[in-house]
């Protein structure tokens, strides 16, 4: 049985599945699903592809690192935000739960 439970959202919209029905995410899903849609609606994403500068970039990092912690869900001290290295505007966020393991996702950059 499943602590967490949501709709699965890609893209702005429900994930139906091949009846028309929506979709739903559990557990560790849930809150990675929940943390991407924290920093989207904050604003912070945007910051990461539109801002070059370094020092701009770093303190956006950290900006999202502490959003993500303060989910009372994740493990202090387990978030990193990172840009993949072969496709440059592709941003990723990884932590540990406390409860399911480790979770990464997809903040900006083509899915």
């Amino acid at each position: 049985m499943s602590i967490y439970r949501d709709l699965h959202i890609k893209n702005g919209d429900v994930v139906l599945d091949a009846g028309n029905n929506p979709t739903y995410l559990t557990d560790r899903d849930v809150i990675a699903q929940d943390i991407v849609h924290a920093i989207l609606d904050t604003g912070l994403a945007n910051l990461l592809v539109s801002d070059r500068v370094t020092g701009v970039t770093q303190d956006t990092q950290t900006k999202i690192k502490l959003l993500v912690e303060d989910d009372v869900r994740i493990m202090p001290g387990t978030v990193k935000v990172e840009q993949n290295e072969n496709q440059k505007g592709q941003w990723w966020v990884f932590a540990q739960t406390i409860e399911f393991g480790e979770i990464s996702s997809l903040i900006t950059g083509v899915e």
